[in-house]
């Protein structure tokens, strides 16, 4: 494995490693806020989009025209932000009630699910990557895993 793909598994391991951290910490948030779910999902994306907010002012990555993609892009490629609120709100609920490992375990089968649907239809932009005897394994071996965790 080359380097740089190293590399990029590494990043996607520690980006996912820090979700379950955030849904404990949402939910910690909620609970200082009067059991507040949606509120604080709010407030994380508030804080979220201020860093990020910053980040692209200081680095000046705004070098677009809002306008322009809006004409020439699908209506669809904007609600990024409705399927981020829907997962922040949605773990900082469930994983109190079923644990942080059940939670995310599924979340990855959903993730897995889908992502190889997109892939081998090359929906959304990506390139096509067929479906095959090992990804369906893979899956497979997933939802074991998940029936392991629930059973313990």
């Amino acid at each position: 494995m080359a380097v740089k793909s190293l590399l990029l598994l590494m990043v996607c391991f520690f980006a996912g490693a820090l979700m379950p951290m955030q849904a404990g910490v949402n939910f910690k948030l909620a609970k200082a806020i009067n059991n507040n779910i949606i509120g604080a999902a709010l407030i994380s994306f508030i804080i979220g989009t201020t860093v990020l907010a910053c980040y692209v002012l200081f680095t000046n990555q705004l070098k677009f025209n809002v306008i322009t993609v809006a004409k020439t892009q699908p209506y669809w490629i904007w609600m990024g932000g409705i399927l981020g609120a829907f997962f922040v709100a949605a773990t900082t609920l469930i994983v109190p009630k079923i644990g942080s490992s059940l939670a995310f375990s599924s979340i990855i089968a959903g993730q897995l699910f889908i992502s190889v649907i997109i892939d081998h239809y090359g929906l959304l932009g990506v390139p096509i990557t067929p479906i095959n005897i090992k990804k369906i394994a893979g899956i497979i071996l997933l939802g074991i895993a998940i029936w392991i965790i629930k059973e313990n």
